[in-house]
Formats: C-alpha cells, structure tokens, sequence
C-alpha cells in the first residue's frame, strides 16, 4: 500500500504507515496518563503553612524562671514535627561586639590620654566606657569597675577646670560602692583630700528615695549588691547619688542599671524586658498582661520580618494546681488575633508534650482560623491575682566612715642640712 503524502510549503512529504493496532492503542494510553496526572494533582500536599512562634511571656514574677522561654522552645519543636507546618525562624547572624571588652578598653586609652595630659581625648574615652558600662551594668560582679571609671571621669574633668561636673562624677564613684576608697586616691595627696571632702558633704545632705516597679510585677531587686523587697517597692533613705541595681525577670533575663538619687525626692526605675523593636513592644504588653492594638501591631510587625503567613504568641500564669497558657493566633490581614483554648500545665512542665503537640496540630489544620475571634483592649490572661501592694524598705547599706590612705610620699633623705654659703666679698 502506497504512503500517503502531504504538500506543505517546504514541499511534499510522505507519512509512514501507522499500524492499526498503534492507533487503537492512543487512546487507552491517552485515558492512563490524564489518570495518572489527576491521581497525582489530587494527592499533592499543599505547601505547609509558614508560622513563627513567638516569645511567651510570664505575668507575674511568681511564675517559675524561664518557663515562658521554655515553653516557647516546646512549641517551637512542635511545630517542626508537625506535617503541614513550616517554622519560621530568624535568619543566623553575627553576634555583636562585647561591650564589656568596649568599656574596660575605652579606660585603658582615657587613662592613657589623661598620663599624655590629653584631657579631652581622654574625656570622650571614659565617656564612651561609661556608655558600654551602662548596656552591661546587669553582668557586673559589683559596682567597683564601675565606680573606677567614673572616678577616674573626675580626676579628668577636675584637670580640665570642671569642677561640678567632675564632683557628681565623684559622688558617683563614691555611692556605687558605699564605704569603698577610690585607688586614684592613693595617687595624689589633691585627689585624697577631695574624696574625703566629698564623702563628708554627702553624709550631710538630705536623703532621696528610689521607687521600683516591673513588668510583670513580683520581681526581686538588687540595689549595691542588697536584697530588697519584690516590686513594688520603695528604697528610702538612700543617698544622692549613682546606685547600682540589678533584678531577673521571670524569662531569665537580667536587667539592671544605674539609678541616680536626688535629696528629698523620688525617682522611679521601671524593670521591664529590655531591647528594641516590635517583639519587644509585644513583649512588655504581654508581660503587662495587656492586649492592645500596638501589640497587635508589633506582633504583625515581628511576623512580616520572619516571613510567616501568621503568629503565634501568649502568657504564662500561675494558678492553683500548676501553670496557665494562654495562646493567640494572628494573620497579617486581621485586625485582632484568636484566642485558643486555655492550656494547663505542671509547674515543671514535664507534661507539656501532649498538649503543645495538639496545639500545633490544630495550627496546621486550621492555620490563622483557629481559635475564637478577640475585641480589643483585652487580657490575655483573665482571672489573674489582683495587684501586688507597694512595700517600703529602709537602704540596705550600712553608712561607715571613709579611711582615705595619704598618698605615698618620697622619704626625707638622711643626711645634715646644708651650711649657708658666705656672701661673696669683692676684693
């Protein structure tokens, strides 16, 4: 049987001979792979949701160390196990210089500025140690680093003809370690004689009072070193002056600072989580037991920066038998989050598995709709303890007397004084 032929612009072409037996077969072959590709259309998973934990907070200072952290961690592991859930985590990044390694190597070159007599070179190096101090002041073992560097500011600005600035300067190095001599003092009979002068002058002067409040509440405070009352509470009869002071919140974290006195009157310090941003916006409202629309905000924020197509975030309570968590879901697009079903938990969260597993298997089959709708303001954490009452503690450090050392002096030498010279006679 002759080929077929076909005429087309480039020319006349034959065919081969198709068998019938080939063309009967088309389309069973056809019918098998559209199955296929339905089959495997209809079976594909749908990409996993992308969802970022974050940080639990405690509300109150009773709650035990680090178990919003904690818990943030479970839930984190959680969620990677589940099917159907991405975790969305902060991309890895270089840590930041060590302040503390800043500080004690900005001293070094003021007081090698100060020995070149470089007064103002050797200003602006102790004053960027005293900005690095500042950020680390909470790690210090105690205040004495510390009181060195603002003494060793006025021994710099007393060379330099600023006599105030270099006497709160003093005041300072003086009232961050109660009762201890600054070393320049033994370096310089001058420099002695104003530290005894100063401290004189601040055991005469009225008193102030230091007012501690946190977020969350119930938090232990240092001041020098000294155990006090939890917050709320107010230190009176402290002298003017810098203080140290430091305190843990529940997270773990340590905070701390410098707090400066005036006599006669009250300041307020304020310990809260510290850092910057929208998680720590989110942070201190939760913290604060609150729910508002700049937390929700943040959160939105903190979520856009992860990349995740929703939040999860939450409190961490004390109640009766044990733990309380309270968790909320947030899309971009909504207005309020969701809040799910109250979590209760061991204190020690040894049967924390179960329901964090159940928890993120409801958020990976109903994502950012899970949960109940919240209006705004709200508390995350209903039913909690009404607010701890101020108490008033006396400064726990006790007033002593400064022994100044008197600066070594080159000894006499031992030898008989010298006969006056005869006046010259002209011959």
């Amino acid at each position: 049987m002759p080929l077929p032929r076909l005429t087309a612009l480039g020319g006349v072409r034959e065919l081969p001979l198709i068998p019938m037996a080939h063309i009967s077969s088309f389309p069973m072959r056809t019918v098998l792979l559209l199955g296929l590709l339905l089959g495997t259309s209809s079976g594909a998973q749908q990409a996993p949701r992308r969802v970022a934990v974050l940080p639990f907070q405690a509300i109150s200072g009773d709650v035990p160390g680090r178990a919003g952290p904690r818990v943030t961690q479970r839930l984190a592991t959680e969620v990677r196990g589940v099917e159907g859930l991405e975790l969305a985590e902060p991309s890895a990044t270089e840590p930041p210089p060590d302040p503390l390694t800043q500080a004690r190597a900005a001293v070094k070159e003021a007081e090698a500025r100060r020995q070149k007599r470089d007064f103002a070179g050797a200003d602006a190096s102790i004053g960027q140690a005293l900005d690095a101090y500042a950020t680390v002041a909470m790690s210090l073992p105690n205040g004495n680093e510390l009181a060195d560097a603002y003494s060793l500011r006025a021994a710099i600005r007393y060379s330099q003809g600023r006599d105030e600035e270099a006497a709160r300067a003093l005041t300072f190095a003086l009232t961050l370690v109660p009762g201890r001599v600054p070393p320049l003092a033994s370096t310089s009979a001058l420099f002695a004689r104003t530290v005894e002068r100063t401290h004189t002058a601040l055991r005469e002067q009225p008193r102030g009072t230091v007012r501690f409040v946190s977020v969350p509440p119930g938090v232990p405070v240092t001041l020098e070193g000294q155990p006090v009352e939890n917050t709320p509470v107010r230190v009176v009869d402290v002298p003017p002056g810098g203080h140290l002071w430091r305190a843990v919140l529940p997270s773990g974290e340590s905070v701390g600072g410098i707090v400066e006195t005036v006599s006669g009157k009250e300041v307020e310090v304020k310990v809260q989580p510290t850092g910057e941003g929208s998680e720590a916006t989110l942070a201190a409202a939760l913290a604060g037991n609150r729910l508002d629309s700049a937390a929700v905000d943040a959160a939105k924020a903190a979520g856009q920066t992860l990349r995740a197509e929703f939040v999860v975030f939450g409190t961490v309570s004390r109640t009766s038998t044990g733990l309380a968590l309270d968790v909320f879901v947030l899309a971009p697009d909504a207005k309020a989050p969701r809040r799910l079903p109250r979590i209760a938990l061991d204190t020690d969260l040894l049967d924390a598995g179960p329901p964090l597993r159940e928890l993120a298997s409801t958020l990976a089959a109903r994502g950012s709709q899970a949960g109940d709708p919240v209006t705004l303001p709200a508390t995350p954490s209903p039913g909690a303890g009404p607010a701890a009452r101020p108490s008033q503690v006396k400064y726990p450090v006790e007033d002593k007397p400064l022994n100044v050392p008197k600066p070594v002096v080159a000894p006499t030498p031992d030898r008989a004084p010298l006969a006056p010279r005869k006046p010259l006679i002209r011959p």
